[in-house]
């Protein structure tokens, strides 16, 4: 069982870490300038930089969607547990990405989801 205080840092993180990805979020979905004249590799280039921005989006948004679970299992007080195993997840993992759902084995099982642990052996 973690500590409150851990509990409460984990929450502060979530909450910044979530005002950061919305503010990202709203940036890459500004609409932008309209060019005069542009040229075909200006279109191309245009192109190219809105499929980028949509992937972006979309990881941004899978992140802001893990952080509000991770927020709602610190309300109800299962936070830090992995979603399949139930095992406790390391304070080092959830003090490095405090979003993560799996334990280092479950991670592995699921083709690796979360994809940051910390090296308990350095």
């Amino acid at each position: 069982m973690y500590k409150a205080e851990f509990l409460t840092e984990m929450r502060q993180k979530l909450a910044a870490e979530r005002q950061a990805v919305e503010s990202e979020i709203l940036k890459l979905t500004r609409p932008e300038e309209p060019m005069d004249n542009p040229s075909p590799e200006d279109l191309a280039s245009d192109a190219a930089e809105d499929i980028i921005e949509e992937s972006l989006i979309k990881v941004h948004r899978d992140i802001l969607e893990k952080i509000d679970n991770a927020l709602l299992r610190i309300k109800d007080g299962t936070y830090g547990r992995c979603l399949l195993c139930g095992n406790e997840i390391k304070e080092a993992n959830l003090a490095a990405e405090p979003w993560l759902e799996f334990c280092e084995v479950c991670d592995q099982k699921t083709e690796g989801k979360n994809e940051l642990y910390v090296d308990s052996n350095i």
